[in-house]
């Protein structure tokens, strides 16, 4: 601003005074002043490749910082071309691959149904005679978990299960502790899995001398990566066919139960209610014990959030409320039938294949029900080894797309189009954690249940942070704040009991976590890892022999850290409320790393534009010298094909495009909008 044009504003401003005084006229509005204060301290820019000014000394005295200043930002309008056809188009191919809702609960159910399979015998070696009603606890339970789940989802509609929820309501570091928990949970659902299957496998084959099961547990988890690399995917077909397949196996083998209750008698019952508690604890104990290992016996009740953007809508409900009632027609029931035909010594000696010894109880003197059951829990369970499998593969792949973790697991192999690398890391984490074990099914269920009751504390987490930080959103189902919370306690307990009943488990779940948190952190935290690395740089620079080192090493890093921070990130804006474009702001600055914001305000007509947007602008570019902040105008209305046609047209993923939380008059589903992130209230 030059002298003149001071003085003249200080004469202005003298006789606006003597005005006032004269007149007694009232002051100028808030916004009045701050317009002609934000008009008049706006710098000269004929020269727009200068710099943005700063007086702040520079961290880095030996080598550069010019790259540390982002540019100046512009303002111009923009004209999408036609796109409603061609998203038209997708659209309705996209809507008939939908699934509905048998076949969508056939692919999280299979993981349910499965469950019981390995949850029943570590559930009575816990709770003894009292296990039935530690799985009854765990249906009663379940119902406000189920609730305050579908409340999540359906309020967020994003792939991605607790990493997508925690990613639109907290900060994305969070988000990315949620997606470690979901990792070891899919980590530890192959473990399970396999071992088990090589368990009832090798109760009913002789196996290979040499061969024994813990190595049967290898050869299933290498045979399905393989599979993956392929390229083999999830079939809804061949998941309905099994998932068909085992209901009418436990629908036999509980029939055939009954039948042999009925024929027996109470004889072994009442000798199992008699016997000892497990551990010499009292029943309360027991119980609670039992309660807290048989929350094995849900999981993958999580497992239908990660594919929600392929459901019909609507759908969701309904496949919780389906997989709930398998839950509680299976788990409790079940493990009432073990203890009502089989010695609970014999179930302890067992436990990993105690539904094999409940086959054999319910047909005495006969193999046809056993060779069934046998054959339907191998099939079952490896197709879980595959679920788990592919359920890590596709997180991954969504993590590095978001820059959590590096973009080298996005690479994919050219004949199969398999992603290799994830592939073969996930391969040898499993590996690692079966020999650390040696294929204990046991300890591995107890990493499986620390791992998934994770990610449910995750998801009670989640609600109440979706409550506090995003309660404009609709959504379908709604539970009390209090619900929740007492849901996020007892899982936490639940958590905590499964740890001290084993301590050595801890010790499996801590050593893996803390290594996926650190791996990933790293990753996530590239940025300030390349700028402090710069800073050391810098420092060397002070050692005269080491100058050029110095030079060269910086230069290297100044390339990586522009590579990094060249992704552009957009947000829809509606106002000109500078705290609100600044806390957008802020939070790209926190979560991303990138030096380019656009700022997208879609209007209707010229004069709907907010008057102070296009002023804000300009003084939030001068405030941040090392973000360039872009004003962009399009005519049009803010609907998934539009924000479909600006993803496309410049270039930049949904996943970085940013808005306010919608209210309860927003016409259109999340879900819609196919990743596109809610930053602020």
């Amino acid at each position: 601003m030059s002298g003149n044009s001071s003085s003249t504003a200080a004469k202005s401003v003298d006789s606006t005074k003597i005005v006032m005084a004269e007149d007694n006229l009232p002051p100028p509005s808030f916004a009045e002043s701050e317009f002609q204060h934000i008009r008049y301290r706006q710098i000269d820019r004929v020269n727009p490749s200068m710099l943005k000014y700063s007086s702040t000394p520079s961290r880095y005295p030996n080598l550069s910082n010019d790259w540390e200043f982002a540019g100046w930002g512009n303002t111009y309008y923009v004209e999408l071309e036609d796109h409603k056809a061609e998203y038209s188009e997708q659209r309705s191919a996209h809507l008939g691959s939908l699934l509905g809702a048998f076949r969508a609960t056939s692919i999280s159910g299979n993981d349910l149904v499965a469950s019981v399979l390995y949850s029943v015998g570590p559930c009575i070696v816990q709770a003894g005679q009292y296990a039935p009603i530690s799985m009854l606890l765990v249906s009663l339970l379940m119902y406000p978990v189920k609730q305050l789940m579908t409340e999540v989802i359906t309020a967020l509609p994003f792939n991605g299960g607790t990493y997508s929820v925690m990613l639109n309501t907290t900060s994305k570091w969070i988000a990315a502790i949620a997606a470690c928990f979901s990792i070891l949970d899919y980590l530890a659902t192959c473990g399970v899995s396999a071992s088990t299957a090589s368990a009832y496998l090798a109760e009913q084959v002789n196996l290979p001398s040499g061969f024994s099961p813990f190595l049967l547990a290898l050869v299933i988890i290498i045979f399905f990566s393989l599979i993956c690399l392929l390229g083999i995917r999830e079939s809804s077909s061949v998941s309905l066919t099994i998932f068909i397949l085992h209901l009418i196996t436990m629908a036999v083998l509980i029939i055939a139960s009954l039948i042999q209750w009925g024929r027996s008698g109470n004889a072994v019952l009442v000798a199992n209610w008699q016997a000892p508690t497990p551990n010499g604890v009292n029943p309360v104990h027991a119980i609670f014990n039992g309660f807290c290992i048989g929350l094995l016996g849900v999981t993958g009740i999580e497992a239908a959030e990660n594919y929600i953007q392929d459901l019909k809508p609507g759908t969701f409900p309904k496949v919780m409320t389906s997989m709930y009632c398998f839950l509680c027609i299976m788990n409790a029931p079940t493990v009432f039938l073990v203890t009502v035909l089989v010695p609970i010594s014999v179930v302890q000696e067992n436990a990993a294949s105690s539904i094999l010894m409940l086959a054999e109880y319910a047909t005495p003197g006969q193999e046809w029900l056993r060779m069934w059951v046998m054959v339907d829990a191998v099939i079952v369970l490896c197709a879980g080894v595959l679920t788990g499998m592919i359920g890590a593969i596709g997180l991954v792949t969504r993590l590095a797309s978001d820059r959590i973790v590096s973009s080298f697991f996005l690479k994919q192999n050219r004949f199969t189009g398999s992603n290799h690398y994830t592939i073969f890391t996930f391969l040898a984490l499993n590996v690692i954690l079966c020999c650390i074990v040696q294929g204990d099914a046991t300890s591995l269920s107890g990493v499986f249940a620390v791992a998934f009751l994770g990610v449910l504390s995750m998801y009670a987490l989640s609600n109440v942070m979706m409550k506090y930080k995003r309660g404009r959103l609709p959504r379908l189902v709604e539970v009390n704040l209090s619900t929740a919370i007492f849901c996020l306690l007892m899982l936490i307990v639940a958590l905590v009991s499964n740890i001290v009943i084993n301590p050595l488990i801890a010790a499996y779940f801590i050593i893996y976590f803390a290594v996926v948190v650190v791996v990933m952190m790293v990753m996530f935290k590239s940025g300030l890892l390349l700028k402090t690395l710069y800073w050391l740089s810098d420092r060397i620079g002070t050692i005269h022999p080491l100058v050029g080192v110095s030079r060269k090493t910086g230069s290297w890093l100044v390339q990586k850290i522009k590579a990094l921070r060249k992704q552009p990130t957009l947000v829809f804006v509606k106002t000109d409320e500078p705290h609100i474009l600044n806390k957008a702001i802020l939070y790209v600055q926190a979560n991303e790393e990138s030096s380019h914001i656009k700022f997208v305000h879609i209007y209707d007509r010229l004069e709907s534009i907010p008057q102070q947007l296009e002023t804000n602008h300009r003084l939030l570019d001068e405030v941040y010298p090392k973000i360039q902040l872009d004003l962009i105008f399009i005519q049009g209305d803010f609907d998934p094909a539009t924000v479909d046609a600006i993803s496309k047209q410049m270039n930049i993923p949904k996943s970085f495009m940013f808005i306010g939380c919608p209210g309860s008059k927003f016409k259109y589903s999340l879900g819609d909008f196919e990743g596109i992130r809610i930053i602020m209230l």
